[in-house]
């Protein structure tokens, strides 16, 4: 099955291994990279599309989730009212405290079960989708990093709600639609915040999902109080 690991050091296989070296930011092309520590190993950049929620134009303050960001498809119930995905551009407000991690967006999982009560939570997840054209290899470490936000409120009339609060979150990457690894809510970014999940999975030379399509799934848990989780700068690397 292979080992699967958090940044934080936590065993998720039978196996165990030091956590992987992410490496350079987006932008990096999805070519050889360098060499991966043993001889003849290489760590090479897939391609997810619309990686950091730019391919949306949108002015400063201003954002749309009545779409899914281009690129990117939803998960769980949707229904781009008060449950809804998009992208928002912060720049210019004090949702955060530092510009995005990458380019001017920054994707939206927005979930308010009850309008009018943000302490309220239905614990019903949703998020972002996609599915890559690359597929789950044998014997490849796979490195999964994300920008993960805690969007504050800043009382302005064009963003009327109340963030105060955190919904908590999950990344997961998969192949074939089956979880191979996940971050599940080991961060707690401070309001106004982004902080980077790393999520690592290393195949064996068999696997039940091998040659399948991997996907990444971003996912506002929608079980504590708060109702917005922003993510960015998606990355995801293979080592073999």
């Amino acid at each position: 099955m292979g080992a699967v690991w958090l940044l934080a050091g936590c065993p998720r296989g039978e196996e165990s291994a030091a956590p992987f070296d992410a490496g350079t930011g987006e932008g990096d092309p999805p070519a050889d990279l360098s060499a991966a520590g043993d001889a003849g190993l290489t760590t090479t950049s897939l391609v997810v599309q619309n990686p950091g929620f730019e391919t949306t134009f949108l002015n400063p303050g201003s954002y749309v989730t009545n779409t899914p960001p281009p690129g990117w498809q939803s998960y769980g119930s949707i229904d781009y009212s008060y449950r809804s995905i998009g992208s928002l551009n912060p720049s210019t407000t004090a949702l955060y405290v530092d510009p995005a991690p990458e380019g001017r967006n920054v994707g939206v999982v927005f979930l308010l079960d009850r309008p009018g009560d943000a302490s309220y939570f239905a614990s019903s997840e949703a998020g972002l989708q996609q599915t890559l054209t690359a597929t789950l290899l044998p014997s490849t470490q796979y490195t999964l990093v994300v920008e993960v936000g805690n969007i504050a409120t800043d009382g302005s009339p064009s963003h009327p709600f109340n963030f105060a609060g955190f919904p908590n979150y999950r990344i997961d990457l998969l192949a074939g639609g089956q979880i191979l690894a996940s971050d599940n809510n080991t961060l707690r970014p401070n309001e106004g915040r982004f902080l980077t999940s790393t999520v690592s999975f290393t195949s064996g030379s068999q696997h039940p999902q091998m040659g399948m399509a991997l996907s990444i799934r971003l996912v506002n848990l929608n079980n504590a109080v708060g109702t917005e989780v922003n993510f960015d700068n998606v990355r995801l690397r293979q080592t073999r």
